[in-house]
């Protein structure tokens, strides 16, 4: 329906996670409807899974600031928990997974994006790249676990500390997404490559992931209580709420 937060279709055997949220903020209930989409599709045996947006100009663009730019303590602590369990839960899925940035991807949807295995980035005006320090915050710590897996060192300082973003080309020349593709045939270019992947013994996929990722997901998973209050801290400091308020004003 056309009202739905997120969209699933099986196309082929691949399972597309469309999310259908204007321009898809994350808020709770997407955030919440996509872990829960995940987890029914890990418990179905793990099939491949393509994430992409319905918006024609955006994937992600991070936050729901309009919600969270009156939000108090406890409602940003339980976004960051949510949005740490997502991210988690994509990153750590054993089935292949496939992102079609054909839109922007900022912030939490650039995270997004980087959870996956596979990235494929429409070329022209689409931008990805991370906004937090732009903001005043840190990027969430079990997602620097994440990057520091996904990309090279240097990579990761210039995305996080830099927070410019790049076009598709810039992505690829880093590593950030694997290729580029003109807009119209993104999606056919993720389907076409994340069959080729699924197409490999699914059991040995999943161990190898495991293997290759499992210290990781541990990493992610462990005591995060005083990086959540540090983030928090940054969150309601003045400077950061009134950045905040000027995007929301903008928007």
């Amino acid at each position: 329906m056309a009202d739905e937060v997120l969209l699933r279709h099986d196309i082929n055997g691949i399972h597309h996670l469309v999310m259908n949220d204007g321009p898809n903020a994350l808020n709770s209930n997407l955030m919440d409807t996509l872990s829960g989409a995940i987890a029914d599709l890990r418990e179905a045996g793990a099939p491949p899974i393509l994430l992409r947006s319905s918006h024609k100009a955006l994937f992600c663009p991070g936050w729901d600031l309009k919600y969270l730019v009156n939000a108090e303590r406890h409602e940003v602590a339980a976004a960051l928990v949510r949005f740490n369990r997502l991210v988690f839960d994509l990153f750590s899925y054993p089935g292949p997974t496939g992102a079609a940035i054909h839109g922007h991807a900022v912030a939490g949807g650039c995270l997004l994006a980087l959870c996956c295995d596979l990235r494929i980035m429409a070329t022209g005006r689409p931008r990805i790249g991370l906004s937090e320090l732009n903001l005043g915050v840190p990027v969430p710590a079990p997602s620097l676990v994440m990057l520091r897996e996904r990309l090279a060192a240097n990579v990761v300082e210039e995305l996080v500390v830099g927070g410019d973003g790049c076009g598709a080309e810039g992505a690829k020349n880093q590593g950030i997404v694997h290729r580029t593709a003109e807009p119209s045939v993104v999606l056919a270019t993720t389907e076409r490559e994340l069959a080729r992947v699924a197409a490999k013994p699914a059991k040995a996929f999943a161990a190898t992931k495991q293997f290759l990722l499992g210290e990781s997901w541990r990493r992610m998973t462990g005591p995060s209580a005083v990086y959540d209050e540090v983030f928090l801290d940054c969150w309601f400091s003045p400077e950061t709420q009134n950045r905040i308020r000027g995007i929301v004003d903008r928007l």
